[in-house]
């Protein structure tokens, strides 16, 4: 089975790709990096789960014209840093969301936090969504504020 370079997976999560948080027991907050696709491409997912782990998800569709989906992810800092730590050099539109996640990795891993910290999180990782040039260091900056 061919290896897919990590240049390739930027490529794929730039695009198809998702990084948020989760929160777990209301006061854990964690990164989670998730590919989403058509089922055309599970072939693909598959690939990517045996060489790099992860969690996959099928979706099935309720509307008669769409395909159904399936969903890769990767939660948590066992999981979600080291892909992203490979990856963040050649992502172009999600590399202050995986910047600001590694930097959580470093700051918060394993502490309990509040919910405004919490919201704060969220909120300057939407908020780099809507803007892809919005530095992470605004975000350290703000979340090291209110811890």
């Amino acid at each position: 089975m061919k290896r897919i370079s990590w240049k390739y997976l930027a490529g794929l999560i730039d695009g198809e790709g998702c990084i948020d948080v989760q929160v777990t027991n209301g006061v854990y907050v964690k990164p989670r990096l998730r590919i989403g696709m058509a089922d055309n491409a599970i072939a693909l997912l598959g690939m990517l789960q045996n060489s790099l782990g992860g969690h996959m998800d099928h979706r099935e569709s309720k509307n008669e014209n769409w395909q159904s989906s399936t969903c890769l992810s990767w939660d948590g800092y066992k999981r979600a840093c080291p892909v992203l730590r490979n990856i963040v050099k050649h992502l172009l539109l999600k590399r202050e969301q995986a910047r600001f996640c590694l930097w959580m990795e470093t700051n918060i891993k394993g502490q309990q936090v509040s919910t405004e910290v919490r919201d704060a999180i969220r909120d300057e990782l939407k908020l780099m969504k809507r803007d892809p040039h919005r530095l992470s260091e605004k975000a350290q900056e703000r979340i090291l504020s209110l811890l």
